[in-house]
């Protein structure tokens, strides 16, 4: 009887994972199967359509997700935004990925989101998000954290006007 090295078991394990990736695809698992069939992100989905009660607007897919004003999560003062304005529980705003700033996304632009099917908004864009994020959008939920963790992450649709300039400054 032979007698297994590491080698032998790395190598088993290896071919294990790879035949599983093969019969099951590497992409997202069941439960987030709803993700993979929605269009992907980026710069080149982002289209025009003419809404009956908003005109003629930009629609693009990104993910989103939710952040709270809590001390935690921020450097300094958790309701001062990014072009340092201040934060209101009672406004619908989001912060958006820098990317989507080139794309005509502005402070202070109107955006809807829409979320499985349905429509809501407008959202301010009063907040910028780090860096390090693409395609993204943080829906603000004040101080309810609890909401925010129940919005979790999502696979969303944003619109937003297209005569929407960039403000001087």
């Amino acid at each position: 009887m032979k007698t297994r090295t590491p080698l032998d078991v790395n190598l088993g394990a290896a071919i294990a994972l790879a035949a599983s990736m093969l019969l099951t695809g590497c992409g997202p698992s069941s439960a987030n199967a709803s993700e993979a069939d929605l269009p992907a992100t980026g710069p080149d989905t982002r289209t025009t359509e003419t809404h009956p009660e908003h005109g003629e607007r930009h629609t693009m897919w990104v993910t989103a997700t939710a952040y709270c004003s809590r001390p935690q999560e921020t450097d300094g003062d958790p309701f001062i935004a990014a072009w340092n304005e201040r934060l209101d529980p009672k406004v619908k705003s989001i912060a958006v990925s820098r990317d989507l700033l080139e794309e005509g996304l502005h402070h202070r632009s109107s955006v809807w989101i829409e979320i499985d099917g349905k429509e809501t908004g407008p959202y301010l864009v009063l907040d910028k998000m780090n860096k390090r994020w693409k395609h993204r959008i943080d829906v603000y939920f004040g101080v309810d954290l609890k909401a925010a963790l129940e919005f979790g992450k999502k696979r969303v649709r944003i619109s937003w006007k297209t005569s929407a300039s960039k403000p001087e400054g």
